[in-house]
């Protein structure tokens, strides 16, 4: 094995419906897409959308990883002009600050930044 992840996914069960609140609130550039399927390409590993196989799904009650942003004032803002769920900015020590948002179906998404 390998001392790297290769890919994120995240499994939704609405799955045309929710991978396009990806596409408009995260604005990344896709990859490549197909049924069941949406893989945004980023400058890490890859975030890979999946149709969820079950009908329903308990969303994770925290994040697997988090967004790297320079300014999550600034996208705490933007989030919320696009109505999405988000929570207060946060400091989880030394100089890493965050805000936790929500997706259509409840999975914790994290944007962080160092502060200075």
């Amino acid at each position: 094995m390998k001392n790297q992840i290769n890919s994120c996914f995240i499994h939704l069960v609405d799955f045309e419906r929710t991978k396009d609140w990806y596409k408009e609130v995260l604005g990344f550039e896709v990859e490549a897409e197909g049924e069941g399927f949406l893989q945004f390409k980023l400058e890490g590993p890859p975030l890979i959308l999946l149709q969820a196989k079950g009908k329903e799904i308990t969303p994770l009650p925290y994040s697997p990883f988090f967004f790297e942003t320079d300014d999550v004032k600034e996208t705490q803002k933007e989030l919320r002009e696009k109505n999405v769920n988000v929570g207060e900015i946060e400091h989880f020590g030394s100089k890493m600050y965050g805000c936790h948002f929500f997706d259509p179906e409840g999975n914790l998404l994290l944007a962080c930044t160092r502060g200075e």
